[in-house]
């Protein structure tokens, strides 16, 4: 990954999530943000479950075998990125839906 903006202090994780966060949210209408905010909120569901799950696992002593420990790691990266990702759109579609006017509800002039 080459990003000529990014410091040596930012991590792939802040890079993704502000990545994420700078997309035109404010293009979507009212049904497509609440649709991307609720398969974000599932998907975060899913990945945390998913991770109770593997820590439940391990803490039981599930033996690992190298290929299974190299496959794991990759999965904790993935989800380390996805989780940040996919509550920046949660939080970003909330925001933005507050913002989409309703069908018939007038417009605000401070807003024009």
């Amino acid at each position: 990954m080459t990003d000529t903006h990014a410091t040596p202090t930012d991590s792939s994780i802040n890079i993704f999530r502000d990545l994420i966060a700078s997309l035109p949210f404010h293009q979507l209408d009212e049904i497509q943000l609440c649709d991307l905010g609720a398969i974000a909120a599932e998907s975060v569901a899913g990945l945390c479950h998913g991770l109770n799950e593997l820590g439940d696992r391990l803490q039981n002593g599930a033996d690992i075998e190298p290929e299974q420990r190299y496959q794991l790691g990759a999965s904790l990266n993935a989800a380390a990125h996805l989780i940040p990702a996919l509550l920046e759109i949660c939080e970003q579609a909330e925001r933005h839906t507050r913002v989409v006017p309703h069908a018939g509800e007038l417009i605000p002039l401070y807003v024009i």
